[in-house]
């Protein structure tokens, strides 16, 4: 079985469009500003449009991105991210229709901005694809001994994962879909962190993906509905344990031992920034949860559900504020 997997890096220009268009339709922070400004037109009138047809505008985003991710036309990804959406059926096609013309209009708008995108992606390609190559492998089987304890199950790592490139609109960002085996990252051409650099990053990403495969072959086959984890839906695979937080030190630690970075306390809540995953006091008790379970000898899962307890508090106080 594979002890580690190939990474096989893509540039992807039609998801740098959507991934343009997402950031910009959601009014997640964008970095480039001129992309912003000239994405603003076309993303507003899909998101007047989705919400004339009673969609879920941040589901549909979501979707649309994981469509295209996976490699379908334009038109099936519209209509695909349009019933996950909740937009009626009845509406589908003719709003499926006019949605394209504006995303449509959001490529040549992006096209201007970007005349050599496909060469542009292919230069940043090089930079990152040369670094895992260097370090990628050796993190990926450092990561999996540190959770399973030098003895990870059989097929833990699939033989390969895909890796998209897609232009940098937020500074870093990446997420993953496992069980299409993909990920996804911006192709950044330095580190936003001189620490947690995006080779660790996509350590973390590729970790995931291994997580969702192992979670659906203990678990079962995740609910149909369910959108794919981290393509800029904000979901994971469904598990009462935080794999995703609870992993983020593992992956640090890997980095370390590696000789990636020296210093003795572990960068969790700049990584949990940088990648998203929650905020300061998610960070803060990931932090506690590591100070006293990163060093005992006992199951990853053991170790989670202790984090999912600690964490359950802040959950509750979180919802208890939503509903004031």
């Amino acid at each position: 079985m594979a002890k580690k997997s190939n990474l096989l890096f893509q540039t992807a220009v039609e998801l740098s469009v959507i991934h343009a268009s997402y950031v910009v339709g959601t009014g997640a922070p964008c970095t480039d500003k001129a992309t912003e400004e000239k994405l603003a037109a076309p993303t507003s009138q899909i998101n007047t449009r989705l919400a004339s047809s009673m969609g879920d505008v941040s589901r549909f985003w979501s979707a649309l991105f994981a469509e295209v991710a996976a490699g379908e036309s334009l038109r099936e990804a519209c209509e695909a991210a349009l019933a996950t959406s909740g937009c009626s059926e009845l509406q589908i096609e003719a709003t499926a229709a006019a949605l394209r013309s504006q995303l449509e209009d959001s490529r040549i708008a992006l096209g201007q901005r970007f005349p050599k995108l496909q060469e542009q992606l292919k230069l940043r390609a090089g930079p990152l694809r040369d670094r895992w190559q260097t370090y990628g492998p050796g993190l990926l089987i450092e990561t999996a001994k540190l959770i399973w304890h030098s003895a990870p199950p059989d097929g833990w790592w699939p033989e390969s994962i895909d890796c998209l490139l897609v232009q940098p609109f937020r500074g870093g960002d990446g997420g993953f879909d496992s069980g299409s085996r993909r990920i996804w990252i911006e192709a950044m051409l330095t580190d936003p962190d001189p620490i947690v650099t995006e080779v660790v990053r996509l350590a973390y990403l590729a970790t995931q993906v291994a997580i969702g495969r192992h979670l659906e072959q203990t678990l079962g086959p995740r609910p149909a509905i369910d959108l794919p984890e981290g393509f800029g839906s904000g979901t994971s695979r469904h598990s009462l344990l935080p794999w995703d937080l609870g992993t983020v030190p593992i992956v640090l630690r890997a980095a370390r031992n590696l000789g990636l970075f020296s210093q003795q306390t572990l960068p969790v809540a700049k990584a949990i920034k940088l990648w998203r995953l929650g905020d300061d006091e998610s960070a803060a008790a990931v932090e506690r949860w590591w100070e006293q379970w990163g060093d005992r000898d006992v199951a990853m899962p053991v170790s989670l559900k202790a984090l999912a307890e600690s964490m359950q508090p802040l959950a509750e106080r979180r919802k208890a504020s939503r509903l004031q």
